[in-house]
């Protein structure tokens, strides 16, 4: 039995996120059809992150057991051949018995792109927040600064029943390139929609002017009501899992 892993890129916008459902279209989903189909046995693939429904990947992790003779290369050709264009394996690899792409990822790095032209690109709608104000980067690195360390998340995430908030956040930092204003997080995990209150939070605050300060007592409230609203999907992608 081998335990094969994928690297996977994708444009989320046509999909319900990353997780099977019923009557739902899923990247998922569709990889497993195809997968299933080349290895005939149905196959389930683990992941290191649940992606929501429109949001994009440039390296998410995924793997599966099978008794799959293909190579590596042959493998990923096939795939590629059965997958629609806005999905693609990057790159085929054996992983050892006891790897988990969740569960044995010591960090995720997540990217938020910001259009910030004073009138929208038609081309960009489905990839990047439209912000139309001109943005203070160096306020925006300001707040960054104050997630950087390990906190409780809780008022800038969805959470599950029972589940621990604390996370340790790396890296944060925003920067402007043409433009474009991108935020990149770096972190050991993440809750669930926190990349993204995080990204609405900080452009209503840099709206107000507001203090760095604040960012320090919207953590310390632990209550989502504390925080900004959700920034949409689209600008948000997944840009590598470390191992």
């Amino acid at each position: 039995m081998r335990h094969i892993a994928l690297e996977i890129a994708y444009d989320g916008s046509g999909y319900s996120g990353w997780q099977t459902q019923d009557n739902a279209v899923t990247i998922q989903g569709v990889i497993e059809e195809k997968l299933s189909q080349i290895a005939q046995e149905r196959l389930r693939l683990s992941v290191a992150g649940r992606t929501d429904a429109r949001v994009h990947a440039v390296g998410q992790i995924a793997s599966f057991k099978s008794s799959l003779t293909l190579s590596e290369h042959t493998l990923q050709r096939a795939l590629n051949a059965l997958l629609p264009m806005d999905i693609r394996i990057n790159r085929v690899f054996e992983v050892c018995d006891k790897f988990h792409p969740r569960y044995s990822a010591r960090g995720r790095w997540y990217r938020y792109l910001i259009s910030n032209a004073p009138v929208p690109v038609p081309f960009l709608k489905s990839y990047a927040l439209w912000v139309s104000r001109r943005l203070h980067t160096g306020l925006l690195n300001k707040y960054s600064e104050r997630i950087i360390g390990s906190h409780d998340f809780t008022s800038f995430a969805t959470l599950e029943e029972e589940e621990v908030a604390v996370r340790d956040v790396y890296q944060c930092k925003c920067t402007r390139w043409m433009d474009f204003v991108v935020l990149d997080i770096i972190a050991n995990s993440f809750l669930r929609k926190m990349v993204r209150t995080i990204v609405g939070t900080f452009l209503e605050l840099e709206k107000e002017g507001a203090h760095p300060e604040r960012v320090g007592e919207i953590l310390s409230g632990c209550s989502r009501s504390t925080a900004g609203t959700t920034a949409s999907p689209l600008g948000l992608y997944l840009m590598k899992v470390y191992y």
